[in-house]
């Protein structure tokens, strides 16, 4: 057995004489740790001059200290309980981080002032290779606690004191800190070892009690801002049906004042409808049924969810039909931008539709768009809405030809079966409904939206509810729905009661004012997707001016695009269009007279020519087209034609 020599400062000191003469100590003089610290030590350090440790300073160790703060304030409560219980004992107690710099200090004035002239202050480094064997860089290297007395320490300098470390560990196990307490070596006490290890475990223990503190705290927090912004109301109550729970939801929607309900009997304040009332006795799970609670003499109407807890309790979600009803409504709802400056109305046919349409906006009136498919029925529509007093509400589009006439009921008007179904003219409350292809509607149909229009009610579909509407109706259609009355197809009163206002919406062969600025238009369209600037010739233009457009806009947009997949430059000539414009026959213009090309679009196209032959050598173009190079100048300029024109 190796033989155990008593620890005194005596013999510390011949164990360190001899290991600095002779490289090597006898095992029982000093603890393996220390040896194999003195051996890293003789390699970086001087044990005879003393050099001052690194010192971080600024926002170095402002950076530290901010990491640290946590910890710093809660070792310091647990140190500063131990200094007093120390005193009258002169002693120093330290906070370093997990790399050793010092983060705080407190303890006698004579001891600190003494370590202040070694270098040893706020941000200083307990680092081996600089001051030596010390208990902090022990414990940073052993992750154990480490005691260092007298000439245990590598430099002789230290020689006169007795430190003692321990770490102090976060929840995950890792070193983050370490304290210290060092004395003079006639005040060295065998305890202080287990004394700065106890005050490492308390730090770590109040840490962690700390860190589940603000988990909890988070945990809460963000529990609170759910339950604040979910857009359900909810109530929970335990086993004897006291309220435990309430947001403010669920308390705007009761009218009940959140804070004073808590500890209140659910059936005091809320009438419970009979299958709410079963629910809780069998513990059944219910989910979204619509049913009506009374609370101080309120009746309010909402959908449901009950759910049973373990603890036997329960949680009771109220899912507003409003919101309901808004989601529902983003499904099938339009998106509305467009406004009547927003249509192309060049054409005097255009412009007299656009006024009575204004007009018509700013009634309740029923709204009857006719003409040929493609003719922009649906943006006149949202026209409409837009300006009208309903625009914040939905627009609702249906088109009743995609409904089977034995499915069409039930779609539009709804059902109170099962979960139950909202109506479509439930979901345009406060907006407009567009129905486009009415014709399609079937006699059944008919009939219900003549009683809807006189009552401005609905009843669903097995139901006996009368549900209050107010909505705009707005109806299209590319028949002639007046023959559809006369064949008994379309009920004559309901033909008369969605015409209040009829509106014609004449095809692109009877607008042509409007036709070069749709293909102006889409032509802007294409540059953004194309990222190109695109333009088209006047003779081109004119081809596409005096073809009929049977398609209407949808045609006219699509062969547009087509021309510019397919073009030979950035500007759209004759030899871009198909063959199906350039065998077109003349169409007449608004008068009745086949459509000429002006003059000065001719002049215009006979320059640009000239221009490409040429180069843009003016005096080439000039003589070419007769006339003086003062005069090219100027029309070039008037018809804007590049300037960046080579003279020569």
């Amino acid at each position: 057995m190796t033989k155990m020599i008593e620890l005194t400062e005596e013999n510390t000191h011949t164990c360190w004489d001899f290991f600095q003469k002779h490289r090597w100590v006898a095992a029982e003089f000093t603890l393996s740790p220390i040896l194999d610290s003195w051996k890293r030590c003789i390699r970086q350090a001087s044990p005879y001059e003393w050099h001052k440790p690194s010192v971080a300073s600024g926002s170095t160790l402002s950076l530290f200290v901010h990491r640290s703060c946590e910890i710093i304030a809660i070792a310091e409560t647990v140190l500063e309980d131990v200094y007093r219980m120390l005193e009258p004992r002169t002693c120093m107690l330290l906070v370093t981080d997990k790399t050793g710099c010092t983060l705080s200090i407190l303890g006698d004035d004579k001891i600190i002032a003494d370590f202040n002239n070694l270098g040893f202050k706020k941000g200083a480094f307990w680092t081996e290779g600089q001051v030596g064997t010390n208990a902090v860089g022990l414990c940073l290297h052993t992750h154990e606690p480490a005691s260092i007395f007298a000439a245990q320490h590598f430099n002789q300098h230290l020689h006169k004191y007795s430190s003692h470390a321990a770490p102090v560990f976060n929840t995950e196990g890792r070193l983050i800190a370490c304290l210290l307490l060092i004395t003079h070596v006639d005040h060295y006490q065998h305890s202080d070892a287990a004394l700065i290890a106890s005050c490492a475990k308390e730090t770590s223990s109040l840490l962690q009690l700390e860190n589940n503190v603000s988990d909890a705290n988070t945990l809460l927090g963000q529990r609170n801002a759910v339950l604040e912004c979910m857009d359900d109301g909810i109530i929970a109550w335990d086993r004897e049906l006291h309220i435990t729970l309430i947001n403010n939801q669920a308390a705007s929607q009761f009218k009940l004042e959140k804070d004073r309900v808590i500890g209140i009997q659910l059936e005091k304040l809320i009438t419970l409808p009979p299958i709410i009332k079963s629910g809780i006795q069998t513990r059944k799970k219910l989910s979204h049924l619509e049913i009506t609670f009374e609370c101080q003499g309120e009746f309010i109407e909402a959908l449901v969810t009950l759910r049973p807890l373990q603890d036997g309790s329960f949680l009771l979600f109220l899912h507003p039909l409003e919101t309901i009803r808004r989601f529902a409504q983003r499904h099938i709802c339009s998106s509305v931008e467009l406004s009547f400056n927003s249509l192309v109305t060049r054409s005097k046919k255009m412009q007299k539709i656009i006024t009575i349409a204004k007009r018509a906006a700013k009634t309740n009136e029923s709204i009857l768009l006719k003409g040929e498919d493609g003719v922009g029925k649906n943006k006149i529509a949202q026209a409409i809405h837009h300006l009208s007093d309903k625009n914040k509400g939905p627009f609702i589009t249906i088109n009743c030809k995609s409904i089977a006439p034995e499915n069409m009921l039930k779609e539009l008007l709804g059902s109170d079966d099962g979960k139950g179904q909202a109506s479509k003219f439930e979901l345009a409350n406060g907006g407009s409904l567009y129905l486009e292809q009415i014709e399609f509607l079937c006699t059944e149909m008919q009939s219900a939206l003549l009683q809807i229009l006189k009552t401005n009610l609905v009843i669903r579909t097995n139901s006996n509810r009368m549900i209050p509407l107010n909505f705009q109706l707005i109806t299209c259609t590319s028949a002639d729905l007046e023959q559809y009355v006369n064949q008994d197809s379309f009920r004559r009163q309901l033909y008369y009661a969605i015409s209040a206002v009829e509106l014609d919406i004449p095809p692109l062969r009877q607008r042509r004012e409007d036709i070069t600025e749709l293909i102006q238009r889409q032509l802007r369209r294409l540059e953004k997707r194309y990222n190109n600037r695109l333009s088209i010739s006047d003779d081109a233009l004119g081809i596409l001016y005096r073809y009929s457009w049977p398609g209407n806009i949808p045609e006219l947009q699509n062969k547009i695009e087509k021309i510019v997949l397919n073009r030979n430059d950035d500007m759209i000539t004759t030899d871009d269009l198909p063959n199906q414009f350039l065998s077109s026959p003349i169409e007449k213009d608004m008068y009745g007279l086949p459509y000429v090309q002006s003059l000065e679009a001719m002049e215009k196209q006979a320059i640009k020519k000239a221009w490409e032959v040429f180069d843009g050598r003016i005096h080439d173009i000039a003589a070419a087209l007769q006339i003086s190079r003062t005069t090219l100048w100027r029309k070039l300029k008037k018809y804007n034609i590049s300037p960046q024109i080579t003279v020569k």
